[in-house]
């Protein structure tokens, strides 16, 4: 038996979604409020629809948005076409949404120690990513394909487009792997 919402749910589905909201820590609200940074076409039924089916959070009836103005800034102008300095502009606005929850929310205390906590586990990934950073590293081949190998595929490609070999898919072309 399907448990339904409290409220009349959307009817946009939501898989995958494809915007990110932030959580934010506040000092000045209660326990029992989030605040949340979202895209600014997200309205008040999205927050709550993406809470309940995403977190299961029932929240309360109040949900409070509003869209903050970036102060206008002078300096370089994202342009396409060409850059251009000493210009007055106005940064994305950004939108904040405030929600009551049904239940308060603490935040987990900050921990003293901020030393790595899983050391073993760290150094088996630094072991295991060495060679292929050495590899990829600035004084190696940014692709780590050696140039041997760069070279055997040249000759390749221009005997398929030649027409003196006939490409197979999943055929080996005999390249080394050496890299």
């Amino acid at each position: 038996m399907a448990v339904h919402a409290p409220f009349k749910v959307g009817m946009k589905e939501i898989y995958l979604p494809d915007f990110k909201l932030a959580f934010i820590r506040t000092i000045h609200l209660p326990a029992n409020y989030a605040s949340f940074i979202v895209p600014l076409w997200f309205s008040k039924l999205d927050l709550r629809d993406y809470l309940y089916h995403g977190y299961n959070l029932r929240i309360g009836p109040v949900i409070r948005s509003y869209v903050q103005q970036s102060r206008i800034r002078q300096g370089q102008v994202p342009s396409p076409t060409r850059p251009q300095y000493k210009r007055w502009h106005r940064p994305r606005s950004t939108k904040r949404m405030t929600v009551e929850l049904e239940r308060p929310f603490a935040w987990p205390e900050r921990p003293d120690d901020l030393t790595a906590w899983n050391k073993e586990e760290t150094k088996m990934a630094n072991e295991e990513q060495g060679p292929l950073g050495k590899r990829l590293g600035p004084e190696g081949d940014q692709q780590g394909i050696s140039n041997d190998r760069r070279t055997s595929m040249r000759e390749q490609a221009k005997a398929l487009l030649e027409g003196r070999e006939k490409w197979k898919p999943g055929v080996s072309r005999g390249l080394g792997t050496s890299g």
